[in-house]
């Protein structure tokens, strides 16, 4: 894997098209804004369905959630998420890290067909193992336009398509391992068992390392600790029984591993800013 995740690639940025700019011709990609740099902890954006744009979003550190079409999906480092138009969404972070994130906002002649695509097969979340390629395609758009701000249209435009075939051709990839083998492993383990009593300890030993290399290395390549990722992992997987069961909210934390119903309560608000049977209500309630 090249050295796609070099800081150096993420200074903070952010574009805004000038008003009224562009040459009016309907062939042309045009981007509304684009930008890369860190969110703080606990930040939430939230959506209705009026958005008019193709988004996409790519993590170079950290792990968040997006929430669109009723689901929620956990994201980790090198995971992309796509916005697209006429979809209410939220994506937050609750890891207790800074969310790293590069993302472009395109207007593009015939959305409707390129976000049917990705509707139509239920793409919302592209795996670090398919986003390569069209991430640094991206890092190089942003990089020519900081260099040359009076770009011309159909250069961009070039740059902007070439960028979308990528994405088109991650999204049509059969998984491969992009991570050390350790990672690989540690990632199906806690697949596995989070639901159980999973601690850093058994988890290490299972893979005959250390605690201190594994938090480096998981850290390194997921963009989180283990502790925090089995955290990540419980929550999301609570808030798919929040949203497809009639389950209560006590047998969903025994479902995750925790027994103690105010304990589930407490760690499920504490990671997603409200308590599960909010979360229940204000999902069933809206739409998305």
């Amino acid at each position: 894997m090249q050295d796609i995740y070099n800081p150096e690639n993420f200074t903070p940025y952010l574009y805004h098209a000038p008003e009224n700019s562009g040459t009016g011709l309907p062939f042309i990609i045009r981007a509304s804004r684009m930008g890369c740099g860190y969110e703080e902890s606990f930040f939430c954006v939230q959506r209705n369905a009026d958005y008019p744009y193709f988004t996409v979003h790519f993590l170079f550190d950290g792990c968040g959630f997006f929430h669109i079409a009723g689901k929620d999906y956990l994201l980790k480092k090198g995971d992309a998420f796509i916005i697209t138009a006429g979809n209410a969404h939220t994506y937050s972070n609750y890891s207790g890290d800074p969310l790293g994130l590069v993302w472009i906002e395109l207007a593009i002649p015939g959305q409707q067909e390129l976000s049917g695509f990705f509707k139509m097969n239920h793409i919302h979340t592209l795996d670090a193992a398919h986003t390569e390629k069209p991430l640094a395609q991206l890092i190089s758009i942003i990089k020519a336009q900081k260099a040359a701000p009076e770009t011309d249209d159909f250069s961009l435009s070039k740059m902007y398509y070439a960028f979308l075939m990528d994405l088109l051709e991650a999204a049509s990839l059969s998984p491969v391992r992009s991570h050390p083998q350790l990672v690989t492993d540690a990632l199906s383990y806690i697949e596995q068992h989070f639901t159980e009593d999973l601690r850093i300890c058994r988890l290490s030993e299972h893979l005959h390392v250390s605690h201190t290399y594994l938090t480096r290395i998981f850290r390194r390549y997921v963009g989180t600790t283990p502790l925090k990722y089995i955290s990540l992992k419980r929550i999301e997987y609570a808030c798919s029984l929040l949203n497809t069961t009639s389950m209560s909210c006590e047998r969903i934390g025994e479902c995750i591993g925790m027994y103690d119903a105010s304990h589930f309560n407490r760690f499920f608000t504490r990671q997603m800013g409200l308590a599960p049977s909010v979360y229940r209500s204000k999902n069933r309630e809206t739409p998305t």
